[in-house]
């Protein structure tokens, strides 16, 4: 991934920092849950490893966008004044999934299948609708030479990443899991994004970007 090429854009989705519910294994959904002190130094984390790719590998942004959920738009205000950018904005499209009926159960309570294919429960958001308002969000926010920062949630970060097409580093039995404040990085040509890096630690930002120059 070259994070210098003006040809096409890079996208870096960012997990959210942790909440209790996330230490509880319960699904969030759309439920307002905040930040605890954990994520938040988790957050405080992140942005110290943004601050050292900008200074160690001259990694800087162009905007950063959040989900208007309050775990993410907390991480991202967080992140905003390290990562060299003065843009900021909220957008509705890179909510978490809606749940429906399944928010605020624990993980035991249903199984990892359902998670992923839940046509029987119609309450939840179908894995089209998610993935079309995602497209949607990259083709209106991402433009060439770009690099964007995306603060949202692990469901659509993990739908996003198993859906879209991947380059050749990205073996095709990834784990799909996701660290929170962890990161995903993408190009983006103007009509297809894909994934170049998923679950990466913020501090290792620098070298992945000096290994690509």
């Amino acid at each position: 991934m070259d994070f210098f090429d003006k040809s096409k854009g890079i996208v870096c989705f960012i997990r959210h920092g942790q909440t209790d519910w996330n230490l509880q294994a319960r699904m969030q959904g759309r439920e307002e849950v905040p930040l605890n002190e954990t994520g938040i130094a988790q957050a405080r984390e992140c942005a110290k490893g943004f601050k050292d790719a900008l200074d160690r590998a001259g990694v800087s942004w162009t905007k950063i966008i959040s989900s208007p959920l309050s775990r993410a738009s907390d991480t991202a205000k967080i992140i905003k004044d390290a990562v060299g950018c003065e843009y900021f904005g909220i957008d509705e499209r890179i909510i978490e999934r809606d749940f429906g009926e399944m928010s605020g159960l624990v993980y035991e309570e249903y199984s990892r299948a359902t998670f992923n294919n839940v046509p029987e429960i119609k309450t939840v958001e179908t894995i089209e609708s998610l993935m079309e308002r995602l497209n949607a969000f990259i083709k209106d926010n991402v433009k060439m030479g770009e690099r964007v920062l995306v603060v949202t949630h692990g469901a659509v970060t993990r739908i996003f990443a198993r859906e879209s097409e991947k380059s050749d580093k990205i073996p095709p039995d990834f784990e799909h899991a996701i660290g929170n404040c962890h990161l995903v990085l993408y190009t983006y040509d103007g009509e297809k994004t894909i994934l170049q890096a998923y679950n990466v630690s913020p501090w290792d930002l620098a070298e992945l970007a000096k290994e690509n120059e």
